[in-house]
C-alpha cells in the first residue's frame, strides 16, 4: 500500500516513513497520476480543500501528531512493528544492513565507536544507527499505537 502526502504534508510523510509505510512525497497533485496507476492501491492525503482526486483524505489538523491521530484509522491496518525504522526518511527507499566497516570515516567517530549496527539508503547514501533519538521515536510510536497521542507543540 503506498501513501501519498501533499506539498504541504512533508512532515506527515516522513513520520509515515518512521513507521515503515511506503510514504511518498508529492509538491503537486497533479502529479498522482505519474506515480500510480489504475489498479494501484493507494491513500491521497492532502490540505487542499478544492480541486483535489476523488478519495482523497483531507488532513484538517497542522500538527504532525495530530495528523497521525486523524489518519491512524486508516494506517492502522498496515503498521507492522518489524517494519518501523526501516525507510530512508529523506527518499522513502528500504534501508539496508551495512558493515561497520565500510562506515568508518562517514559517520562521526563518536558514533562509529559507540554504534554497533547501521543502515544505509543505497539511493542518497544516508546512515542511519540506534541514537538517543530512536528513544524518543519509539516512545511517540508507543504512545500513537496506544490512541494516547499528545500533540507536542
Amino acid at each position: 500500500m503506498k501513501f501519498i502526502c501533499d506539498v504541504m504534508l512533508g512532515r506527515l510523510a516522513r513520520y509515515l516513513r518512521i513507521l515503515g509505510l511506503d510514504a511518498i512525497y508529492i509538491k503537486n497533485y497533479k502529479d498522482l497520476a505519474h506515480i500510480v496507476d489504475k489498479d494501484s492501491k493507494y491513500f491521497f492525503f492532502t490540505k487542499r480543500t478544492k480541486n483535489t482526486p476523488k478519495g482523497s483524505i483531507l488532513i484538517k489538523s497542522d500538527h504532525v501528531k495530530e495528523q497521525l491521530k486523524e489518519i491512524l484509522p486508516v494506517i492502522r491496518d498496515y503498521l507492522d512493528e518489524n517494519s518501523f525504522f526501516t525507510r530512508c526518511l529523506s527518499c522513502n527507499t528500504l534501508l539496508v544492513h551495512i558493515d561497520r566497516g565500510e562506515i568508518e570515516g562517514l559517520v562521526p567517530e563518536y558514533v562509529f565507536h559507540n554504534q554497533l549496527e547501521f543502515k544505509k539508503c543505497l539511493l542518497c547514501n544516508k546512515i542511519y544507527w540506534s541514537g538517543t533519538h530512536i528513544a524518543h521515536m519509539e516512545a511517540w510510536v508507543g504512545e500513537l499505537l496506544s490512541n494516547k497521542l499528545v500533540e507536542n507543540k
